[in-house]
């Protein structure tokens, strides 16, 4: 099962043309210093820019059709608005977990 939605990124790529790679590398670059600046920040407990590094993770991952990912910091992005950070720590690695996979499959389709 595919972690992004192909019929979505297919129209995206479709739309691109050749910006669809500059895009995908360019998410793919953002991500990984916003997800390690997350990971960060969350000794910190400074709910306030966990909330905003989740928002932007949020809204790229959605648009790259990375609906579950999107989902996943959307709950991360929520907890720190709300400032209840219990379980960030365990929410921020499922959203690792998944973004790692949403990674390998982007980088595959750029192969």
């Amino acid at each position: 099962m595919s972690n992004l939605d192909l019929d979505q990124l297919e129209e995206l790529k479709d739309i691109m043309e050749d910006g669809f790679v500059d895009l995908i590398e360019t998410y793919i670059n953002d991500s990984d210093e916003k997800l390690a600046k997350l990971a960060g920040i969350l000794a910190s407990d400074n709910a306030t820019e966990i909330s905003e590094i989740a928002h932007s993770l949020k809204g790229s991952s959605l648009n790259i059709s990375a609906q579950t990912l999107g989902g996943c910091f959307k709950v991360i992005e929520d907890q720190g608005r709300d400032n209840n950070l219990e379980k960030i720590n365990e929410n921020y690695e499922l959203a690792f977990a998944e973004y790692q996979q949403v990674k390998a499959q982007l980088l595959t389709l750029l192969n």
